[in-house]
């Protein structure tokens, strides 16, 4: 029995393949959504969500977390610590397997079919179709879009996964006595300098504190024994050795094999995680969206399908280039780094900027090389 044709098969059921889902089902195609996992599943991340991506949603993310976020407090390997904070909301911290679930569920709610517990098993694109060969059978299409993480099979199969740079990150829940967790609300907490080439945090959820660390490294080895070390440092029970999830950050690997043939990449898949902060969701929100319209663009004859190479370096390009150049420039030197960036309010005002998409990273730049009057 052949299975039905769809317009386009999305493999991936997080934020950039259920908004890439959602999209091309509002405009009407024929959409087949597949995660590997069953909803709700659990994720390693720290769970932040910036202002910017909850109004690119228009969704009301009170209900998945606990008080907005409207400060934040940075320090050196625990000592310096500067905080910053004020009225506006700078975003909400979630736990992923909810948020996911959220979307998920729009995606659906507009038209499209969702499949879950089947795993992508290879692809081919034969020109006028790609089959995507999954656990649960064959399936063709007039488009695929690969939104199926950092490790992305799609990827893969499209030779771009083996010319990606990964950084790793880890991440665990602790309780903590309501006091605790009190004292923190409403503010996350950056700790540059806790891991090599990379920082720690603590953020507040309803319930509990997500902690971890991440770098940027990918030989580095040793992320255990750095949280371990940043627990104790902010005065928070150790991390349970079962409870650690850990996942990579797939970042640095530039934007060229953003789509080939019939079939293009959304998200940690398309490798646009932020090279400097780790932060992935709004990239993976707008890529998605992007992938999908292009997808109806090209169906309905308006585009060639290699337009969404464009879009997406229109929309991200330039600052993740200059987000991958300030990285460089922090590892050469990453205390004096963090004098810079945490010398003054002003300057941790004008980071809080770049992550709601008020300043770019290059504006920053300019910031630093423009000589004064």
């Amino acid at each position: 029995m052949t299975a039905a044709r769809y317009d386009s098969i999305v493999v991936g059921g997080g934020p950039a393949g259920s908004a890439a889902a959602e999209t091309m089902a509002r405009a009407g195609l024929k959409v087949l959504l597949l995660e590997k996992k069953r909803m709700p599943r659990i994720k390693a991340c720290a769970g932040g969500v910036p202002r910017k991506a909850a109004e690119f949603l228009g969704l009301d993310l009170s209900s998945l977390s606990g008080p907005p976020i409207r400060g934040l407090t940075i320090s050196w390997r625990g000592e310096d610590p500067r905080t910053v904070a004020g009225e506006e909301i700078q975003g909400w911290v979630v736990k992923r397997e909810e948020f996911d679930r959220v979307l998920l569920e729009r995606a659906r709610e507009a038209g499209a079919e969702i499949l879950e517990g089947c795993r992508l098993t290879g692809l081919t694109d034969r020109g006028d179709e790609v089959r995507a060969i999954t656990s649960r059978g064959e399936f063709p299409a007039g488009t695929l879009i690969g939104a199926d993480g950092a490790l992305s099979p799609v990827a893969r199969s499209l030779g771009r996964g083996r010319r990606r740079s990964y950084g790793f990150a880890i991440e665990a829940r602790i309780g903590v006595p309501a006091r605790t967790l009190e004292e923190r609300s409403g503010r996350l907490s950056f700790d540059l300098g806790a891991a090599p080439g990379g920082y720690g945090w603590v953020f507040p959820l309803a319930d509990a504190f997500s902690v971890g660390v991440g770098t940027r490294r990918s030989g580095y080895r040793k992320l255990i024994g750095c949280l371990q070390a940043y627990l104790e440092r902010e005065g928070l029970p150790r991390a349970e050795p079962g409870r650690i999830r850990g996942s990579p950050l797939a970042c640095g690997s530039g934007l060229s094999g953003l789509q080939r043939g019939r079939c293009c990449l959304a998200g940690d898949a398309a490798g646009l995680v932020d090279p400097l902060t780790g932060e992935g969701i709004y990239a993976a929100l707008l890529s998605g969206r992007l992938a999908g319209e292009t997808v109806a663009d090209y169906l309905a004859g308006r585009a060639p399908l290699g337009a969404y190479r464009g879009r997406i370096r229109r929309e991200l390009g330039n600052n993740l280039l200059s987000a991958r150049l300030i990285a460089r420039l922090t590892d050469l030197s990453p205390r004096r780094a963090y004098a810079l960036a945490a010398g003054s309010d002003r300057r941790v005002r004008a980071a809080m900027a770049v992550v709601q998409g008020e300043l770019s990273y290059l504006d920053l730049l300019k910031r630093k090389i423009r000589p004064r009057s």
